[in-house]
């Protein structure tokens, strides 16, 4: 008999780590102050744009209308019609508004009315400065960037996306019983290693003993025939272990598995053939059986 040792599985979880700061939470360009840096949280890596409600949100430049919680925004003005556009503000500036679940529109970021100041002009094919501004700590939903040159834009703020993974909804357990199956599986030549696997209610860890028979014309095991080891039972989901044990049959015939917890009182039989060895491919004959004939398994406990 050989024994094969169970194969390892080895899952590799990456770790994406995201620092982010900023100096200041408003602004125009990259600015500091005396004996700071500006360390701004990062851009948005993806490109998406949304549905707009207002013709002109395609004069303000992005790269995408849909932010991460947490990172920049970046956004210019530019004039891209044939005339001036007038904005209440020396240099212009903006405003950011939320809209709630209700559908209202509330100021987020800047003044909501704010007074009218020195007055300044885009020229056909001039744009403001580019103007950043952080999300950290805001809420995920719609919201629309204002400029006072008279034009906006709507954005999305989505929730940063989770790295652990989400845990299967299970189904409510119908069956409180423990119980051990065995998967269906076809009939297998002879010679060729094979895999029989199941599952079973029974906690991870524990052992399964089984044994690959075959059945004499008395009904009784045939002792040149019959193997029994033990396999332990893997973590699966929802209630629902795993377990596989591995074989080879050197001689054609009915044979059965039986597979059982160690104190023998929950149980599962499935029973499957060996066929004479495989046809080697391309030729249509069969190769010759070993003499030696007998089972070997190879998944023990």
């Amino acid at each position: 008999m050989s024994m094969i040792p169970k194969p390892g599985f080895i899952i590799l979880i990456g770790c994406l780590l995201l620092s982010a700061g900023c100096t200041q939470p408003f602004g125009a360009g990259n600015q500091t102050t005396a004996g700071q840096t500006a360390v701004l949280s990062p851009s948005a890596t993806y490109r998406a744009t949304i549905a707009q409600p207002e013709e002109s949100a395609a004069l303000i430049h992005m790269d995408t209308d849909i932010y991460n919680i947490g990172e920049v925004v970046e956004l210019t003005v530019t004039n891209d019609k044939n005339y001036d556009l007038t904005c209440t503000n020396n240099p212009p500036s903006f405003s950011v508004r939320y809209q709630k679940g209700n559908g209202q529109w509330v100021t987020r970021m800047g003044t909501d009315n704010p007074p009218p100041g020195n007055e300044s002009r885009l020229r056909p094919g001039e744009s403001t400065e580019t103007y950043r501004f952080v999300t950290t700590g805001w809420d995920p939903g719609r919201y629309r960037i204002i400029s006072d040159c008279g034009v906006s834009r709507e954005i999305l703020i989505r929730p940063v996306p989770s790295l652990t993974p989400t845990p299967p909804v299970c189904p409510p357990a119908t069956n409180t019983s423990p119980w051990i199956r065995i998967t269906p599986f076809s009939d297998q030549y002879a010679n060729n290693p094979f895999t029989i696997a199941g599952t079973t209610s029974l906690p991870a860890g524990d052992k399964l003993q089984y044994a690959i028979f075959s059945l004499g014309p008395d009904g009784t095991a045939t002792p040149e025939k019959l193997i029994s080891s033990s396999t332990d039972i893997s973590p699966g989901s929802c209630g629902t272990n795993t377990w596989y044990v591995e074989g080879e049959v050197q001689v054609p015939g009915i044979y059965f598995i039986g597979i059982s917890d160690s104190a023998n009182t929950i149980s599962a039989v499935k029973r499957f053939a060996i066929m004479p060895s495989a046809p080697v491919p391309g030729t249509g004959t069969l190769l010759p059986t070993p003499a030696p004939p007998g089972i070997t398994t190879g998944r023990s406990g």
